[in-house]
């Protein structure tokens, strides 16, 4: 059995699509000397495979920094990405692995 692919956009966050499993948190980029929070998303639920990379336009000196800016901005725009996709007849679990 395929899965489903789900494909609505987040208007807050940019070029980011919805995965059957995504994950989110931050990384040290040394070509910008800087931090940047990602997101990763798979089409399957399993983790299989590369995943897509979305990054964060804004860089930040520090991983704490990013990190709050994730968790303040990036992950409520995701529960409500992946929420609006829970609507199109689609099971959408959430789980966050961190406070």
């Amino acid at each position: 059995m395929r899965n489903k692919q789900i494909h609505q956009k987040s208007d807050t966050l940019p070029g980011l699509m919805p995965g059957i499993r995504i994950k989110g948190g931050v990384r040290y980029d040394p070509s910008i000397h800087g931090f940047v929070a990602i997101v990763h998303s798979w089409d399957n639920a399993l983790c299989v495979g590369e995943p897509q990379e979305w990054r964060c336009p804004q860089v930040f000196p520090t991983e704490d920094a990013a990190m709050q800016y994730y968790k303040t901005n990036i992950r409520p725009a995701l529960e409500k990405m992946m929420s609006e996709a829970g609507k199109s007849n689609v099971k959408v679990f959430q789980r966050r692995l961190e406070e």
